[in-house]
């Protein structure tokens, strides 16, 4: 019979065999080592634990034992940070691009608030079928002229569909793998959009 240990990871809790403990915290530890040193490394490691999170608690939920099988399919999934490849992760990236129909079929439905005018319903639904969201809002806005019922389509769709509120939800709206690598990207990649945007602020004002 194996010991099993409580452990805590983004706000949740989860017993896990002492094998699958250890190779779970090698990993981390790894991954910790790994982007110590990096300005924004302690968000992008608790976006990561994040992640870890939520696939456990798709596979074993919180009453359940997380096994070895477990941890293992996480770091399948997630990947280790010694195997990082940039121009192999890039084909990755725009390979799932270019095949729609497998690319949605990864993709799931949020509300897109980076690019919103209301409620980013429009730009969540965008993402999902791949078209530009300038169409369905148009779609919304012909609706409400003619019929009247576009108002009460996009009341139901913003109270149905979630906001995409994490890094790994925004990936997932895209229809881009959750793996440590695009963690890492993409929150470089929100930390230099709001860094641009402060600095054009800042000009205008002392304009």
């Amino acid at each position: 019979m194996k010991k099993t240990i409580r452990i805590h990871i983004s706000g949740y809790i989860f017993n896990i065999d002492e094998d699958a403990y250890q190779i779970l915290k090698n990993w981390l530890d790894s991954i910790s080592e790994k982007y110590k040193n990096e300005e924004d490394g302690e968000e992008i490691v608790n976006d990561i634990e994040m992640r870890v999170a939520e696939l456990f608690e798709e596979k074993s939920g919180h009453e359940g034992v997380v096994t070895q099988k477990e941890v293992d399919d996480v770091i399948k999934i997630m990947g280790k940070p010694e195997d990082f490849e940039p121009e192999e992760e890039e084909e990755s990236i725009n390979f799932s691009f270019s095949n729609k129909k497998k690319s949605r079929k990864q993709k799931r439905l949020y509300r897109d608030e980076d690019d919103k005018i209301l409620a980013g319903v429009c730009s969540g639904l965008g993402n999902y079928f791949g078209v530009d969201p300038v169409l369905i809002r148009l779609f919304f806005v012909a609706a409400v002229i003619l019929g009247g019922f576009g108002t009460i389509i996009y009341i139901v769709l913003w109270i149905a569909i979630p906001k995409a509120e994490t890094v790994s939800q925004k990936l997932e709206m895209k229809g881009e793998p959750v793996t440590i690598a695009n963690i890492e990207k993409a929150i470089k990649d929100e930390i230099e959009y709001m860094k641009n945007n402060w600095f054009k602020k800042k000009k205008k004002g002392k304009l």
